[in-house]
Protein backbone atom coordinates (compact mmCIF):
# COMPACT_ATOMS: atom_id res chain seq x y z
CA UNK A 1 0.00 0.00 0.00
CA UNK A 2 1.49 3.33 -1.04
CA UNK A 3 1.61 6.20 1.41
CA UNK A 4 -0.06 9.48 0.36
CA UNK A 5 2.32 12.27 -0.58
CA UNK A 6 2.40 15.26 1.79
CA UNK A 7 1.10 18.53 0.45
CA UNK A 8 3.68 20.71 -1.31
CA UNK A 9 4.83 23.80 0.53
CA UNK A 10 3.36 27.15 -0.49
CA UNK A 11 6.81 28.68 -0.93
CA UNK A 12 7.77 25.81 -3.21
CA UNK A 13 4.76 26.47 -5.44
CA UNK A 14 5.56 30.18 -5.54
CA UNK A 15 9.16 29.40 -6.50
CA UNK A 16 7.91 27.14 -9.30
CA UNK A 17 5.80 30.04 -10.55
CA UNK A 18 8.81 32.37 -10.45
CA UNK A 19 10.82 29.80 -12.41
CA UNK A 20 8.11 29.66 -15.07
CA UNK A 21 7.03 26.09 -14.37
CA UNK A 22 3.58 27.26 -13.22
CA UNK A 23 1.55 30.06 -14.73
CA UNK A 24 -0.11 32.68 -12.55
CA UNK A 25 -3.51 31.08 -13.07
CA UNK A 26 -2.10 27.64 -12.29
CA UNK A 27 -0.51 28.93 -9.11
CA UNK A 28 -3.81 30.46 -8.00
CA UNK A 29 -5.70 27.23 -8.70
CA UNK A 30 -3.08 25.16 -6.86
CA UNK A 31 -3.12 27.42 -3.81
CA UNK A 32 -6.91 27.34 -3.64
CA UNK A 33 -7.12 23.57 -4.13
CA UNK A 34 -4.57 22.94 -1.39
CA UNK A 35 -6.25 25.33 1.05
CA UNK A 36 -3.52 27.98 1.16
CA UNK A 37 -5.96 30.66 -0.04
CA UNK A 38 -9.20 31.04 1.93
CA UNK A 39 -12.53 30.51 0.22
CA UNK A 40 -15.89 32.09 1.08
CA UNK A 41 -16.61 29.57 3.85
CA UNK A 42 -13.22 30.19 5.43
CA UNK A 43 -13.82 33.96 5.39
CA UNK A 44 -17.21 33.43 7.06
CA UNK A 45 -15.61 31.32 9.78
CA UNK A 46 -12.95 33.97 10.28
CA UNK A 47 -15.58 36.72 10.48
CA UNK A 48 -17.64 34.80 13.03
CA UNK A 49 -14.57 34.10 15.13
CA UNK A 50 -13.36 37.71 14.95
CA UNK A 51 -16.77 39.08 15.93
CA UNK A 52 -17.03 36.57 18.78
CA UNK A 53 -13.61 37.57 20.11
CA UNK A 54 -14.34 41.29 19.73
CA UNK A 55 -17.70 40.95 21.49
CA UNK A 56 -16.16 39.02 24.37
CA UNK A 57 -13.37 41.58 24.82
CA UNK A 58 -15.78 44.51 24.70
CA UNK A 59 -18.07 42.85 27.26
CA UNK A 60 -15.17 42.23 29.64
CA UNK A 61 -13.85 45.76 29.15
CA UNK A 62 -17.31 47.13 29.91
CA UNK A 63 -17.45 45.21 33.19
CA UNK A 64 -14.00 46.41 34.26
CA UNK A 65 -14.67 50.05 33.38
CA UNK A 66 -18.06 49.90 35.08
CA UNK A 67 -16.33 49.10 38.36
CA UNK A 68 -13.66 51.72 37.80
CA UNK A 69 -16.25 54.46 37.18
CA UNK A 70 -18.79 53.53 39.88
CA UNK A 71 -16.43 52.25 42.57
CA UNK A 72 -17.15 54.94 45.14
CA UNK A 73 -20.96 54.72 44.94
CA UNK A 74 -21.30 50.93 45.14
CA UNK A 75 -21.69 48.98 48.36
CA UNK A 76 -19.14 46.24 48.93
CA UNK A 77 -21.76 43.51 48.66
CA UNK A 78 -23.01 45.06 45.43
CA UNK A 79 -19.47 45.06 44.07
CA UNK A 80 -18.97 41.38 44.85
CA UNK A 81 -22.41 40.45 43.57
CA UNK A 82 -22.05 42.37 40.33
CA UNK A 83 -18.82 40.55 39.49
CA UNK A 84 -19.83 37.14 40.88
CA UNK A 85 -23.04 37.03 38.83
CA UNK A 86 -21.29 37.41 35.43
CA UNK A 87 -18.66 34.90 36.56
CA UNK A 88 -21.30 32.29 37.41
CA UNK A 89 -23.20 33.05 34.21
CA UNK A 90 -20.06 32.73 32.08
CA UNK A 91 -19.19 29.39 33.69
CA UNK A 92 -22.73 28.08 33.20
CA UNK A 93 -22.84 29.20 29.57
CA UNK A 94 -19.45 27.62 28.89
CA UNK A 95 -20.73 24.28 30.22
CA UNK A 96 -24.01 24.69 28.31
CA UNK A 97 -22.39 25.35 24.94
CA UNK A 98 -19.86 22.56 25.53
CA UNK A 99 -22.76 20.15 26.00
CA UNK A 100 -24.18 21.28 22.67
CA UNK A 101 -20.79 20.80 20.96
CA UNK A 102 -20.54 24.52 20.19
CA UNK A 103 -16.94 24.66 21.28
CA UNK A 104 -16.08 28.14 20.03
CA UNK A 105 -18.88 29.74 22.01
CA UNK A 106 -17.96 27.56 24.98
CA UNK A 107 -14.33 28.67 24.81
CA UNK A 108 -15.34 32.31 24.55
CA UNK A 109 -17.40 32.08 27.74
CA UNK A 110 -14.69 30.02 29.44
CA UNK A 111 -12.15 32.72 28.61
CA UNK A 112 -14.53 35.32 30.03
CA UNK A 113 -14.76 33.27 33.23
CA UNK A 114 -10.97 33.13 33.48
CA UNK A 115 -10.70 36.92 33.14
CA UNK A 116 -13.56 37.58 35.55
CA UNK A 117 -11.87 35.43 38.18
CA UNK A 118 -8.99 37.88 38.26
CA UNK A 119 -11.40 40.82 38.42
CA UNK A 120 -13.18 39.20 41.38
CA UNK A 121 -9.89 38.69 43.22
CA UNK A 122 -8.89 42.30 42.59
CA UNK A 123 -12.27 43.60 43.78
CA UNK A 124 -12.14 41.54 46.98
CA UNK A 125 -8.59 42.67 47.62
CA UNK A 126 -9.61 46.32 47.26
CA UNK A 127 -12.69 45.94 49.45
CA UNK A 128 -11.14 44.13 52.38
CA UNK A 129 -7.56 45.46 52.01
CA UNK A 130 -5.99 42.12 52.83
CA UNK A 131 -2.48 43.51 52.45
CA UNK A 132 -1.50 40.78 50.01
CA UNK A 133 1.24 41.56 47.55
CA UNK A 134 0.51 42.02 43.87
CA UNK A 135 2.28 38.83 42.88
CA UNK A 136 -0.09 36.83 45.11
CA UNK A 137 -3.05 38.18 43.14
CA UNK A 138 -1.67 36.90 39.84
CA UNK A 139 -0.42 33.66 41.38
CA UNK A 140 -3.84 32.99 42.90
CA UNK A 141 -5.49 33.95 39.61
CA UNK A 142 -3.33 31.42 37.76
CA UNK A 143 -3.89 28.70 40.37
CA UNK A 144 -7.68 29.10 40.49
CA UNK A 145 -8.11 29.15 36.73
CA UNK A 146 -5.74 26.27 35.96
CA UNK A 147 -8.54 23.63 35.94
CA UNK A 148 -10.52 25.71 33.44
CA UNK A 149 -7.44 26.16 31.26
CA UNK A 150 -6.83 22.41 31.32
CA UNK A 151 -10.45 21.77 30.38
CA UNK A 152 -10.48 24.40 27.62
CA UNK A 153 -7.52 23.00 25.67
CA UNK A 154 -7.14 26.20 23.67
CA UNK A 155 -3.74 27.70 22.73
CA UNK A 156 -4.78 31.29 23.44
CA UNK A 157 -6.11 30.29 26.86
CA UNK A 158 -2.81 28.62 27.73
CA UNK A 159 -0.91 31.69 26.53
CA UNK A 160 -3.01 33.92 28.78
CA UNK A 161 -2.36 31.59 31.72
CA UNK A 162 1.38 31.61 30.98
CA UNK A 163 1.28 35.41 30.89
CA UNK A 164 -0.29 35.41 34.37
CA UNK A 165 2.50 33.18 35.67
CA UNK A 166 5.12 35.46 34.09
CA UNK A 167 3.58 38.56 35.66
CA UNK A 168 3.43 36.87 39.07
CA UNK A 169 7.06 35.77 38.80
CA UNK A 170 8.20 39.18 37.56
CA UNK A 171 6.45 41.01 40.41
CA UNK A 172 7.91 38.56 42.91
CA UNK A 173 11.45 39.09 41.66
CA UNK A 174 11.16 42.88 41.43
CA UNK A 175 9.58 43.13 44.89
CA UNK A 176 11.69 40.56 46.72
CA UNK A 177 15.05 40.76 45.02
CA UNK A 178 16.45 43.30 47.50
CA UNK A 179 15.43 41.15 50.46
CA UNK A 180 16.98 38.03 48.94
CA UNK A 181 20.16 39.97 48.19
CA UNK A 182 20.45 40.85 51.88
CA UNK A 183 20.31 37.15 52.73
CA UNK A 184 23.26 36.49 50.43
CA UNK A 185 23.89 33.13 48.84
CA UNK A 186 22.78 32.46 45.29
CA UNK A 187 19.86 34.87 45.38
CA UNK A 188 20.79 36.62 42.12
CA UNK A 189 19.91 33.37 40.37
CA UNK A 190 16.27 34.47 40.72
CA UNK A 191 16.80 36.60 37.62
CA UNK A 192 17.19 33.39 35.61
CA UNK A 193 13.75 32.06 36.54
CA UNK A 194 11.65 33.87 33.86
CA UNK A 195 13.92 32.62 31.07
CA UNK A 196 13.94 29.08 32.43
CA UNK A 197 10.15 29.13 32.82
CA UNK A 198 9.41 30.26 29.27
CA UNK A 199 12.13 28.10 27.73
CA UNK A 200 10.66 25.06 29.49
CA UNK A 201 7.15 26.01 28.31
CA UNK A 202 8.42 26.33 24.74
CA UNK A 203 10.16 22.95 24.89
CA UNK A 204 7.00 21.28 26.20
CA UNK A 205 4.89 22.91 23.49
CA UNK A 206 7.28 21.91 20.71
CA UNK A 207 7.37 18.31 21.97
CA UNK A 208 3.61 17.95 22.41
CA UNK A 209 2.05 19.77 19.46
CA UNK A 210 2.65 16.98 16.90
CA UNK A 211 0.57 14.64 19.09
CA UNK A 212 -2.22 16.98 20.15
CA UNK A 213 -4.36 18.59 17.48
CA UNK A 214 -5.51 21.55 19.58
CA UNK A 215 -1.89 22.64 20.09
CA UNK A 216 -1.22 22.99 16.35
CA UNK A 217 -1.42 26.76 16.22
CA UNK A 218 1.54 28.50 14.63
CA UNK A 219 1.15 31.64 16.75
CA UNK A 220 1.44 29.82 20.10
CA UNK A 221 5.11 28.72 19.97
CA UNK A 222 6.01 32.03 18.40
CA UNK A 223 4.50 33.98 21.29
CA UNK A 224 6.11 31.70 23.86
CA UNK A 225 9.41 32.07 22.02
CA UNK A 226 8.94 35.84 22.07
CA UNK A 227 8.46 35.73 25.86
CA UNK A 228 11.59 33.62 26.21
CA UNK A 229 13.53 36.01 23.97
CA UNK A 230 12.33 38.99 26.00
CA UNK A 231 13.50 37.33 29.21
CA UNK A 232 16.84 36.32 27.67
CA UNK A 233 17.41 39.82 26.28
CA UNK A 234 16.60 41.42 29.62
CA UNK A 235 18.95 39.01 31.35
CA UNK A 236 21.74 39.71 28.86
CA UNK A 237 21.32 43.50 29.03
CA UNK A 238 21.27 43.33 32.84
CA UNK A 239 24.56 41.44 32.79
CA UNK A 240 26.11 43.87 30.30
CA UNK A 241 25.10 47.00 32.22
CA UNK A 242 25.57 45.70 35.75
CA UNK A 243 27.69 47.69 38.15
CA UNK A 244 30.46 45.37 39.22
CA UNK A 245 31.55 47.58 42.08
CA UNK A 246 28.19 47.86 43.88
CA UNK A 247 26.80 44.33 43.71
CA UNK A 248 28.71 41.10 44.11
CA UNK A 249 27.11 38.79 41.54
CA UNK A 250 27.40 35.12 42.37
CA UNK A 251 25.24 33.34 39.78
CA UNK A 252 24.79 36.19 37.32
CA UNK A 253 28.45 35.97 36.34
CA UNK A 254 27.51 32.82 34.39
CA UNK A 255 24.78 34.63 32.46
CA UNK A 256 26.66 34.53 29.10
CA UNK A 257 26.66 30.73 29.25
CA UNK A 258 22.90 30.63 29.77
CA UNK A 259 22.22 33.32 27.17
CA UNK A 260 24.33 31.77 24.42
CA UNK A 261 22.95 28.32 25.24
CA UNK A 262 19.43 29.69 24.68
CA UNK A 263 20.53 31.53 21.53
CA UNK A 264 22.30 28.52 20.06
CA UNK A 265 19.43 26.14 20.84
CA UNK A 266 16.91 28.53 19.28
CA UNK A 267 18.93 29.05 16.11
CA UNK A 268 19.65 25.34 15.70
CA UNK A 269 16.12 24.12 16.31
CA UNK A 270 14.27 26.62 14.12
CA UNK A 271 16.98 26.61 11.43
CA UNK A 272 17.56 22.87 11.13
CA UNK A 273 14.70 20.98 12.76
CA UNK A 274 11.52 23.03 12.33
CA UNK A 275 11.74 25.81 9.79
CA UNK A 276 10.30 29.05 11.15
CA UNK A 277 11.74 32.44 10.28
CA UNK A 278 10.00 34.36 13.08
CA UNK A 279 11.95 32.87 16.04
CA UNK A 280 15.16 33.29 14.06
CA UNK A 281 14.42 36.97 13.50
CA UNK A 282 13.58 37.44 17.18
CA UNK A 283 16.80 35.69 18.23
CA UNK A 284 18.83 37.87 15.85
CA UNK A 285 17.20 41.00 17.27
CA UNK A 286 17.98 39.84 20.81
CA UNK A 287 21.63 39.27 19.90
CA UNK A 288 21.88 42.75 18.36
CA UNK A 289 20.39 44.36 21.49
CA UNK A 290 22.69 42.49 23.89
CA UNK A 291 25.84 43.16 21.85
CA UNK A 292 24.89 46.82 21.52
CA UNK A 293 24.40 47.05 25.29
CA UNK A 294 27.85 45.60 25.92
CA UNK A 295 29.35 47.92 23.31
CA UNK A 296 27.71 50.98 24.88
CA UNK A 297 28.85 49.90 28.35
CA UNK A 298 32.43 49.48 27.12
CA UNK A 299 32.63 52.63 25.00
CA UNK A 300 31.19 55.04 27.54
CA UNK A 301 33.56 53.76 30.19
CA UNK A 302 36.39 55.05 28.01
CA UNK A 303 37.40 58.65 27.84
CA UNK A 304 36.81 60.33 24.55
CA UNK A 305 34.31 62.16 22.41
CA UNK A 306 30.71 61.11 22.99
CA UNK A 307 29.85 61.93 19.39
CA UNK A 308 32.44 59.43 18.15
CA UNK A 309 31.09 56.78 20.52
CA UNK A 310 27.55 57.34 19.29
CA UNK A 311 28.68 57.18 15.67
CA UNK A 312 30.56 53.95 16.31
CA UNK A 313 27.54 52.45 18.07
CA UNK A 314 25.25 53.41 15.19
CA UNK A 315 27.61 51.90 12.62
CA UNK A 316 27.82 48.68 14.65
CA UNK A 317 24.03 48.42 14.90
CA UNK A 318 23.63 49.06 11.17
CA UNK A 319 26.24 46.43 10.31
CA UNK A 320 24.69 43.79 12.59
CA UNK A 321 21.21 44.53 11.28
CA UNK A 322 22.34 44.23 7.67
CA UNK A 323 24.16 40.97 8.41
CA UNK A 324 21.09 39.56 10.16
CA UNK A 325 18.83 40.55 7.25
CA UNK A 326 21.15 38.89 4.72
CA UNK A 327 21.37 35.73 6.83
CA UNK A 328 17.60 35.52 7.28
CA UNK A 329 17.02 36.01 3.55
CA UNK A 330 19.54 33.34 2.62
CA UNK A 331 17.99 30.99 5.17
CA UNK A 332 14.54 31.48 3.66
CA UNK A 333 15.94 30.91 0.17
CA UNK A 334 17.67 27.73 1.32
CA UNK A 335 14.39 26.46 2.74
CA UNK A 336 12.60 27.20 -0.53
CA UNK A 337 15.29 25.38 -2.52
CA UNK A 338 15.11 22.41 -0.16
CA UNK A 339 11.32 22.28 -0.48
CA UNK A 340 11.54 22.39 -4.30
CA UNK A 341 14.14 19.64 -4.37
CA UNK A 342 12.00 17.53 -2.06
CA UNK A 343 8.95 18.07 -4.26
CA UNK A 344 10.83 17.15 -7.44
CA UNK A 345 12.37 14.07 -5.83
CA UNK A 346 9.00 12.90 -4.55
CA UNK A 347 7.32 13.39 -7.92
CA UNK A 348 10.17 11.63 -9.72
Amino acid sequence: MTRPHPLPDRHALEQLARDGVLTGEGLDIALRRLGYLPDAAAWRRFGNLALLAAGSLLLLAGIVFFFAFNWDVLHRFAKIGLIAAPLIAATALAAHFAGQHRFRASLAWLGAAVVLTGVLLAVMGQIYQTGADSELLFAGWAALTLPWVLAGRAPWLWLFWLLLVNVALGLFISGRFGIWMLLGGLSDGLLWLPLLLNAAALCVWEMRWPRLGWMRASYAPRIIGLLAALCATTLGVTWCLQEYGRIEWRVMRYTPLIYFAWLGATLWFYRCRRHDIVPLAVAALSFIIVVTSELVHWLFDLRGEWAFHLLLTGLAVAAMTAAAAVWLRRTAQAWEAEAINTTWARDA
